[in-house]
């Protein structure tokens, strides 16, 4: 059941500035979507924000992470000021350089937080890399890419047991690595690093450093292949985060609190959470839990802790949120107690979730939260596009935010769709050791080419911004010459199956669509109460659901006649997407690409004749 706002209801008043761009039509037929937000000087370095709290409130908590038990351990301030210093001066006297980079294995961690901004003042290039290519079932390969690539001198973990035999895989002799826990001989030892005093000259090194030394190594996430490594400079982490901060009217009165738990070898987590505590001196709270089963009670503890100012999540994280609170009125209340706004990325929302999100709010608080998106890529440094203004829709990213320029070039295949190119203070200007990938993604007036298309959420107001349209990757035509636009067709068959959690969609070499569907078990047990204690297997052939399910499928399929829009069949599958084989990123989101090549049984049974019971078929018309 979806939940349509009323739209006299009020927004909460987020403190966003009012959407602003310019629209000029080139001379070649491409568009030029300018912000016109201000966008005013940033410092050299992210950490310069730090060096400022630590004077003007040192004793303000910045970090915080619970350690086995119940409590938070807070880091404030001056600590973490103190800890930066002294850990750069370490790295330095080990022998790191601007040539000689330091890599991340380990997931988010206190300590790696005080690591990457130390490596910043220092002037060291940290590389994060996604601690699921060290920890997947053996398979090394992308590890090994990332290393080879990188050629890092200093490698930290956080446990030396748990990526002991990634250590050992690599070659990495036991001097070269940094370790909080279970420290073998000869290893660097953190919390020595970390008590140690600064070295008298470090700040002033700090000053002098450049601009446009390269201060992070960013992998993309290699959904299309072996992952590339994207150079941010000092200068494009700092303009990063002043971008973001653009949007607002003014400076937050008091610090803002944040409760994140996204992986910080991607751009979100990694340069705009890290980097946001920094900029507005606020306390990040560091969450334990995951959108996925059996982690997301952590995140709900958490929030019943914790009440954030500012909340971001995937689509699947929210989704798993709003089930939560249309249940627990105590747990809603905390949670919109002190919110701002709530920011989703990294997949597009159903309606059905933000009709019921609101639903919630309006119900605990009398008010509209303003549920907005973001926009980015691992090439640009943090957000390039937001939705940073209130309005009752959802699939819009919104515009250009301060001093982003977008190229938006309309193919006549493309039927008011446009490629999305960016070009800005924050956008990578090439891959690390890969002219020739530099080449082909930086077009010849210094703009990325996303590979992504965008629409105008209403062509005769610019203002209104752009939707996200799909990714030509992902996009293909059937045997009738029809080009199917997959990221359109998956977000109405969610709003339109609404006991599915997740969809992939693919064809049959012919004309006929189809889709792979994961169940949302909550909603699905909901309706169907006998299936509590039922196996998936058995799940997947209940004649209730898969009547409910065909019903579903009939009433999209009704309300679209071209092929390109009606899925035929959707088989439900039993087997979770697997993050060994990079069906499901760290972010939650799925990478159709690996799902598809992973699954090719499973395409088959989709299509065959006659249908399987996990199988929901529509008739032809």
């Amino acid at each position: 059941m979806s939940f349509r706002k009323i739209a006299s209801t009020p927004f909460r008043h987020a403190g966003f500035r009012s959407p602003s761009a310019t629209v000029e039509r080139r001379p070649d037929g491409s568009l030029l979507l300018r912000s016109g937000l201000p966008l005013p000087s940033h410092p050299r370095c992210t950490t310069d924000w730090l060096e400022h709290w630590a004077e003007v409130r040192p004793d303000s908590p910045l970090i915080a992470e619970r350690r086995g038990g119940t409590d938070w351990e807070v880091v404030n301030c001056a600590e973490a000021c103190f800890a930066v210093r002294a850990l750069a001066s370490q790295l330095l006297n080990v022998g790191a350089s601007v040539d000689r980079p330091l890599a991340v294995l380990s997931e988010n961690s206190t300590e790696q937080a005080l690591l990457t901004w130390a490596a910043l003042y220092a002037g060291v290039p940290i590389a994060p890399i996604s601690p699921a290519y060290s920890q997947l079932g053996g398979d090394y390969s992308r590890l090994r890419a990332a290393v080879d690539l990188v050629d890092p001198f200093l490698f930290f973990v956080q446990d030396a047991a748990r990526f002991s035999e990634a250590l050992k895989v690599l070659g990495i002799p036991a001097e070269r690595v940094l370790v909080v826990n279970n420290a073998g001989a000869s290893m660097l030892q953190f919390d020595s690093w970390r008590r140690t005093a600064p070295d008298g000259s470090i700040t002033a090194l700090h000053d002098r450093l450049a601009d446009d030394l390269p201060a992070k190594y960013m992998f993309t996430s290699g959904s299309t292949g072996i992952p590339r490594a994207a150079v941010q400079t000092r200068a494009m982490l700092a303009s990063a985060q002043e971008i973001s901060a653009s949007i607002f009217e003014k400076e937050p009165e008091t610090p803002p609190v944040y409760l994140e738990w996204l992986p910080w070898h991607h751009v979100m987590g990694g340069n705009i959470v890290l980097n946001r505590v920094l900029r507005f001196g606020g306390t990040l709270y560091m969450d334990g839990g995951r959108p996925v089963s059996g982690r997301f009670d952590q995140t709900l503890t958490n929030l019943r802790e914790v009440a954030p100012t500012y909340y971001f999540n995937v689509p699947a994280g929210l989704a798993m949120l709003v089930a939560a609170l249309e249940n627990d009125d105590a747990c809603a209340r905390h949670f919109f107690s002190k919110l701002n706004y709530v920011c989703y990325g990294g997949a597009m929302l159903s309606r059905d979730v933000y009709d019921r999100f609101q639903s919630v709010a309006e119900r605990i608080t009398g008010e509209r939260i303003v549920l907005t998106s973001v926009f980015g890529a691992t090439e640009t440094s943090g957000p390039a596009i937001s939705q940073y203004w209130a309005v009752d829709d959802v699939g819009g990213i919104g515009l250009p935010l301060a001093g982003l320029d977008l190229k938006l070039i309309e193919y006549p295949s493309l039927s008011g769709r446009f490629e999305l190119r960016l070009r800005g203070p924050n956008i990578m200007r090439r891959y690390l050791k890969s002219p020739d990938q530099t080449a082909k993604a930086i077009d010849e007036e210094g703009f990325y080419c996303l590979g992504d298309e965008v629409s105008f959420v209403d062509p005769k107001n610019p203002l209104a911004g752009l939707r996200f349209a799909g990714r030509f990757a992902d996009d293909f035509k059937l045997s009738n010459g029809t080009w199917v636009r997959t990221a359109e067709v998956r977000v109405r068959l969610l709003n339109a199956c609404q006991l599915v959690q997740e969809i992939v969609i693919l064809h049959d070499g012919g004309d006929r669509l189809g889709a792979f569907a994961w169940l949302d078990m909550v909603r699905c047990r909901k309706l169907f109460p006998d299936l509590e204690q039922i196996p998936i297997d058995e799940v997947r052939r209940h004649r209730g659901l898969l009547k409910e399910l065909a019903r579903q499928l009939a009433t999209f399929n009704g309300t679209h006649t071209a092929t390109s829009m009606r899925v035929e069949r959707v088989l439900i599958l039993s087997e979770a997407p697997s993050m060994q084989h990079y069906e499901i990123t760290d972010k939650g989101s799925i990478n159709r690409r690996a799902v598809i090549e992973r699954r090719t049984t499973n395409a088959a049974e989709l299509f065959q004749t006659p249908a399987q019971a996990h199988v929901v078929v529509a008739e032809r018309s």
